[in-house]
């Protein structure tokens, strides 16, 4: 196979590759925050909160920094002739991305700490602290990326980190913090989370009412269990559409010594396989957060299928916490019993 063809499919790869990720992320991230945002309002929970602040990030990742580089692929991309735009560029990219890892990440904890024996560790599962949680990510997120908008730089005709100190800097940054730290903490704490919830099972049986509740008064709903499948589904994409970046830039950073002996069909095949981890996986683990939760939860599916149903929105129907939908009469009846207290 010759450069030329690589090159061709780098830019096809490009095209109707990012393309697609643009058109399905949209409708799937729209759908999540949809339905995530009708369920907090209807009944406030901690998981789904960062859920959606982390569908909030994507969204607005997919269409300005994933729009860049589609516009970039047939013609010249802004960042590599405005200054200012690459340093917003990447700055604000980052700090998006990394946002939306931390929700997930700080999503995978509030799972922990709602299946935690120690009552001290459960209290910290509550919308307000959820709340609490996300405006600091935020702040911190906001500053953190700031070195970026310092030494990118587009000095050289491209949008590029400066050579030399920072360079290094920034390939040791992107290891530790973009592909080691959110791997470890996301898988960490979902593996926490479900020894704990195991253990509960172990312990007790379920309720009439779908409650699973420990002597201790631990109980944990259907509702908490679907968020935990959706969540965990969502670590193994990440896991997947991740792992790739910090092999593939220790892979970079160990033979830049040699770089310039390269020959020119070894470096078109390395900017194909760099291309595919990077954007197009990045991008990937963005779009896909509807079709994973999905999947992975009959609930959010029974969520999704209520908006194209009328006359289910206009009885305002209500799911309880075994999974069955009531109506209104039911809904107050249960309500008068206080059976989930």
């Amino acid at each position: 196979m010759s450069t030329a063809a690589i090159a061709d499919a780098q830019k096809n790869v490009a095209r109707y590759g990012l393309s697609v990720l643009l058109v399905f992320g949209n409708i799937g991230n729209i759908l999540t925050i949809i339905i995530l945002t009708k369920t907090t309002k209807q009944k406030p929970n901690s998981c789904s909160l960062y859920l959606l602040s982390a569908c909030i990030s994507n969204w607005i990742v997919i269409n300005t920094a994933l729009i860049s580089n589609i516009v970039g692929v047939d013609h010249v991309d802004p960042q590599h002739t405005s200054n200012i735009i690459c340093k917003l560029r990447w700055a604000g990219t980052h700090a998006l991305l990394m946002l939306s890892r931390s929700f997930m990440i700080a999503g995978c904890i509030d799972r922990w700490a709602l299946c935690s024996q120690n009552a001290i560790i459960r209290s910290f599962s509550r919308p307000r602290i959820a709340c609490y949680v996300i405006v600091i990510l935020i702040i911190v997120w906001t500053l953190i990326p700031i070195h970026l908008a310092i030494y990118f730089s587009n000095d050289t005709g491209r949008c590029v980190a400066l050579a030399g100190n920072y360079a290094f800097f920034y390939a040791i940054y992107s290891l530790i913090v973009i592909g080691i730290l959110p791997l470890f903490l996301m898988i960490l704490f979902s593996f926490l989370a479900w020894h704990n919830l195991q253990t509960i099972r172990s312990r007790v049986a379920p309720t009439n009412g779908g409650v699973i509740q420990t002597r201790q008064s631990i109980q944990i709903h259907k509702r908490d269990r679907d968020l935990m499948k959706m969540l965990s589904g969502e670590v193994l994409v990440y896991c997947l559409t991740t792992i790739p970046y910090p092999i593939n830039l220790i892979y970079s950073v160990s033979t830049s010594s040699i770089a310039s002996s390269k020959s020119a069909l070894r470096l078109a095949i390395e900017s194909l396989i760099g291309y595919i981890i990077t954007p197009l996986l990045n991008f990937m683990y963005c779009c896909v957060q509807f079709y994973v939760y999905a999947f992975a939860s009959a609930r959010f599916r029974k969520q999704f299928m209520t908006l194209f149903h009328r006359e289910t929105r206009d009885v305002n129907f209500s799911e309880n916490d075994s999974g069955h939908y009531l109506m209104p009469r039911q809904i107050q009846e249960q309500h008068n019993m206080s059976v989930f207290k």
